[in-house]
């Protein structure tokens, strides 16, 4: 069981991310072999890693994460514990959610992996809203403030985080609408080769990182939901799809 950090948040695990994208009509599961490959990157609880330590600290099967479910219907997803290059090379598309802090090794190849032609969508909160039942130090425990500002510069992006700011509220980019809590907000920096524009009162960044692009969401309140929403997943496939998009370079403005 896991419990929320602010009370006010208790609206997140019936409605998390009441969001709306219009993305079309599912169009079901493609054949099991036709499927592209998603490197899926994690300390969410969305697709244990199937290494023996992880495994034998589960004690009992668990209901399959939502977004796991979903993507697993378009994409033969493979869980990452590290971004070697002969993984990434490996995959079509890549999903860095709440991952643990990189190494310098991994910030090297994933930046050169994105400037190749690679496609992220990246989930980076600054401070999760639920509260995990495993201590410090379990492997199982999610990574509570993400730790990414080295790929990030090298990506022309910062990280921010105002303590200030509304607990729960609700941002738009186009026809997708977030319900975020507790989110980070994107700051534009000097990106080598990286162009970056900012959305969704700065919680989405979309950038063209040489040939490859980068969706990134300072925010991980959609998955932090475990049993999803059609909403959310519908915004899940949204946010991917704009991975497809061309990846030249964007005029530098913002679209709030």
């Amino acid at each position: 069981m896991r419990f929320l950090r602010h009370s006010s948040a208790q609206p997140l695990l019936t409605a998390l991310a009441l969001a709306v994208a219009g993305c079309g009509q599912h169009a079901g599961p493609i054949e099991a072999g036709k499927r592209p490959t998603l490197g899926l990157m994690t300390s969410l609880p969305i697709y244990w890693s199937s290494g023996d330590a992880l495994a034998r600290l589960a004690q009992k099967p668990a209901q399959t994460h939502w977004a796991r479910a979903a993507l697993e219907q378009s994409y033969r997803v493979e869980p990452l514990d590290t971004l070697a290059p002969t993984a990434l090379d490996a995959a079509d598309i890549l999903i860095l959610a709440q991952p643990r802090a990189l190494s310098p090794l991994e910030n090297v190849a994933l930046d050169e992996w994105v400037r190749g032609g690679g496609r992220v969508l990246l989930f980076a909160d600054p401070a999760l809203v639920l509260e995990s039942e495993y201590p410090l130090g379990d492997p199982r425990r999610p990574q509570e403030s993400a730790l990414l500002s080295p790929i990030l510069r090298r990506w022309g992006l910062e990280l921010t985080f105002d303590e200030s700011q509304a607990p729960l509220r609700r941002v738009t980019q186009g026809d997708i609408v977030l319900d975020i809590a507790a989110a980070g907000a994107f700051e534009r920096t000097e990106g080598e080769d990286a162009v970056c524009r900012l959305a969704a009162e700065r919680v989405i960044a979309e950038c063209a990182v040489g040939q490859g692009r980068v969706v990134a969401i300072a925010d991980a309140t959609l998955l932090e939901d475990t049993a999803g929403t059609p909403a959310g997943r519908k915004v899940l496939a949204a946010l991917i799809a704009r991975l497809r998009e061309r990846a030249g370079d964007f005029s530098g403005s913002d679209e709030e």
